[in-house]
């Protein structure tokens, strides 16, 4: 979890009630928003708490330029005013804590972000030294860089791995995933058409994906069925809602 706030008695209080929230949560704080920015990748943090008024830059200005990079971290606006309360909307924050934040709240917002985290599918492994879990809806694709797993992210970047795609295969769900190539495993959800001619998926953003020659036909029916199963989910909530 990380904590933006440049008043220091402030930032101790939200320091403890987040580490005192629930077992095995850990915190990092963060006295200006420029720190915060210096020390942010995608996946470094399960939820951010931002205060507004932090000096030159402003809570709602950190979190707007954390968006360009991670749309999935949980941020939640700490403040005693209501002025910015659309601006956080739009930038999907996920609450608006009223200052002095209170326990309650706190020990609210953690145990919502625990089950969004332990609910959603993702691929956990060690990169730069730390753990990191990578929701399965932000990876494009998987790719075999020699001794390393190189994740392509649907923002444009890319974590490094220690691994290989044989051995950590199983963590990505044949639900979403297909191996299409030695060096490479596809997310399925990601893929907006096949080139025939140079025997690639084409993934969101341009980017193509090789598939083995020989594997071609056994690719293309696993997106035909990830697609059709995608159809019939439709289907059925529609004849859900009917009903």
């Amino acid at each position: 979890m990380g904590i933006c706030e440049d008043d220091k008695e402030s930032r101790i209080r939200l320091l403890g009630m987040v580490t005192d929230s629930a077992e095995k949560v850990t915190a990092e704080a963060f006295e200006s928003a420029e720190d915060l920015l210096d020390h942010f990748f995608p996946g470094k943090f399960d939820l951010l708490i931002l205060d507004i008024y932090l000096g030159k830059m402003t809570g709602i200005d950190a979190l707007e330029q954390i968006r360009r990079k991670d749309t999935r971290v949980v941020a939640a606006i700490a403040t005693t005013s209501q002025d910015f309360a659309l601006e956080s909307y739009r930038l999907r924050a996920a609450r608006y804590l009223e200052k002095p934040v209170k326990e309650d709240d706190i020990r609210d917002l953690i145990r919502d972000v625990i089950h969004k985290k332990e609910s959603e599918p993702h691929f956990e492994g060690e990169a730069g030294g730390k753990r990191i879990r990578v929701p399965f809806d932000c990876i494009l694709f998987a790719e075999q860089r020699g001794k390393n797993i190189c994740l392509h992210m649907d923002d444009g970047e890319e974590l490094v791995f220690r691994g290989k795609l044989d051995d950590e295969k199983s963590k990505f769900s044949e639900k979403y995933f297909f191996r299409c190539h030695k060096s490479f495993l596809v997310n399925l959800s990601k893929i907006c058409g096949i080139d025939r001619e140079l025997l690639t998926f084409v993934m969101q953003g341009g980017e193509q994906v090789h598939i083995h020659r020989q594997g071609f036909f056994a690719a293309k029916r696993a997106y035909e069925h990830y697609l059709f199963s995608i159809v019939e989910g439709w289907k059925n909530e529609e004849q859900g809602t009917d009903k």
